[in-house]
């Protein structure tokens, strides 16, 4: 038997509520993307066998499975594809999900995508790259019960829900910028990033949320790009200007908020940085519009730092799973 998984890439577009004065804590906001992507190929083996990209990567989360469920190991995983790591397009969670999924199938495990979150260590700040794995589209999450501006320990049992799922216009394309600068906090330093966060005001969590539920979602339902991005945009400033106690400034980095400002100026309808960057994204209406977006934001960020720019649609399916005998 074999499985084949191919897993959309996710742009984070914000967090909602870091205060947690009204019982909950965290909450986001992301959709998926058509590119990058993990693609990898589980089959059964004679001997626990790792090959392709970040291969590495993998024996920690076979083994957590063969463990929690008493599986022999016999099991060969070929990654063919990642998502770059550490530049916020959610490569950990597309990986671990993506070899967590396969080793399930494979064992014809009947064990929920949440499960296997939980198990592999997601969710416990963003449900996020889970629900878009498992749905695509574009997802608003609850985050967890809290403890003052913590997560209540026993929230962690369990995962932040999903409290609005859409597919995203197919004519919606989004402009993807990669500088060449410093990769995203990450491990260990995410977590002491998050500890050295004040809370947030309520105001400003007020703030984001009415920008979500009066601007983002109806502009969705209604594909009104320019309030969609003008209220996108608006949350980024929001949580960029929160988060620049541990990242120096609203944005990762200059060469990351000089791309957004080109792409905000050059026609993008909104813009902003995805998790902790430096991956910038522009939102474009139509292929011949970004691509032209594209075209200018490649030639300005090779001007500058360098780095990688591509256009793609939002995915509206998750990821692609398929099993053959």
């Amino acid at each position: 038997m074999k499985v084949y998984v191919r897993t959309p890439a996710r742009l984070h577009l914000g967090l909602i509520d870091l205060g947690g004065e009204l019982g909950r804590v965290f909450g986001g906001i992301g959709v998926a993307i058509n590119r990058p992507n993990v693609i990898l190929e589980a089959e059964s083996s004679q001997n626990l066998e790792f090959k392709g990209e970040k291969s590495e990567n993998l024996r920690p989360i076979v083994e957590l499975l063969l463990k929690k469920y008493n599986l022999k190991p016999q099991v060969s995983i070929n990654v063919r594809q990642t998502i770059p790591e550490h530049v916020g397009l959610g490569s950990g969670t597309q990986l671990s999900l993506a070899v967590a999924v396969a080793v399930s199938r494979l064992f014809r495990l009947k064990v929920s995508v949440e499960s296997l979150a939980r198990l592999t260590g997601r969710g416990q700040v963003s449900g996020v790259g889970t629900a878009l794995f498992e749905q695509g589209g574009f997802v608003v999450e609850a985050g967890l019960k809290s403890q003052g501006n913590k997560p209540n320990p026993r929230a962690l049992e369990n995962f932040p829900p999903v409290i609005f799922h859409q597919s995203f216009p197919e004519d919606w394309f989004f402009v993807v910028a990669i500088p060449r600068v410093k990769k995203g906090l990450s491990g260990q330093e995410e977590a002491t990033a998050f500890k050295h966060l004040q809370p947030m005001h309520r105001e400003k969590a007020a703030l984001i949320s009415h920008l979500i539920v009066m601007g983002l979602l109806p502009a969705l339902k209604e594909k009104d790009i320019e309030t969609f991005g003008k209220s996108l945009t608006e949350i980024q400033s929001v949580v960029g200007d929160y988060f620049a106690t541990v990242q120096g400034a609203r944005f990762s980095s200059s060469p990351t908020g000089n791309c957004i400002k080109y792409m905000i100026e050059n026609g993008a309808h909104g813009a902003g940085q995805s998790s902790w960057g430096p991956t910038v994204y522009g939102l474009a209406r139509g292929e011949a519009e970004a691509k032209k977006l594209a075209v200018s934001t490649r030639k300005f960020l090779q001007e500058k730092v360098g780095g990688q720019v591509f256009f793609t649609a939002a995915n509206n399916k998750g990821a692609y799973i398929k099993t053959t005998s």
